[in-house]
């Protein structure tokens, strides 16, 4: 059971990067005078300067009373991912939740909808932004084999503009799991028209090893 003081701290984060993230969409688009422009960056240097100062943990970070990675760590993950983070400012963000296919297999299912501050082609979604989106998609359906691992190869197949300011929905699901190697491929559709196909290969490693190597390397 959470802390209700962070749960709620937690909720002041996610308020603040609902705010960022409409600003980054106005400030991509908008023409303002020259008086908007001087106040707004002074307000937004203002902003810098109240908000500098203590650091917040990564997901990773380790507190040397407790050695072992906390218990809440993937929802940390989620939380600062910058696809997926409700308190990451640059995260459309993504929304996932676990279902069923049509044949009943388990999947992963996606929510996003990106506005102008992710703009590629016109009216479409970068297609780096694209494969992002999928890598997270798919790195989350590493879960329903009870595995994770890190990216190997990651294969995207445009179909056609993925839209801006439309709702895009995602499935995920598990190809392969053999040995080190998972394979997992997944979709992305706008009011029912597939858009993209993705094929990720993800490999099995000690993510407990890489954490002490780092750690290591950082003393």
């Amino acid at each position: 059971m959470r802390d209700p003081v962070d749960e709620q701290r937690d909720e002041r984060r996610r308020a603040l990067a609902r705010e960022l993230r409409a600003i980054v969409e106005v400030v991509s688009v908008a023409d303002p005078d020259d008086r908007a422009l001087e106040e707004s960056t002074d307000l937004a240097r203002s902003m810098l300067r109240r908000l500098e100062g203590s650091r917040r943990p990564r997901w990773y970070d380790r507190d040397a009373n407790r050695p072992e990675r906390p218990d809440d760590s993937r929802r940390a993950y989620q939380d600062q991912s910058p696809v997926r983070g409700e308190i990451n400012p640059i995260a459309p963000p993504l929304r996932i939740r676990v279902g069923q296919r049509s044949d009943g297999t388990p999947a992963i299912y996606g929510h996003a909808r990106l506005g102008l501050a992710y703009e590629g082609p016109p009216r479409g979604v970068h297609g780096g932004w694209v494969a992002a989106l999928f890598d997270d998609l798919l790195g989350a359906a590493q879960g329903l084999a009870n595995t994770s691992g890190m990216t190997a190869v990651l294969e995207i197949k445009y179909r056609g503009v993925t839209p801006l300011d439309e709702d895009l929905e995602f499935e995920g699901w598990i190809d392969q799991n053999r040995g080190r190697r998972i394979v997992a491929r997944g979709t992305c559709h706008a009011h029912g028209v597939l858009t993209a196909e993705a094929k990720g290969l993800f490999v099995r490693v000690d993510f407990e090893g890489l954490q002490d190597r780092a750690d290591r390397g950082r003393g």
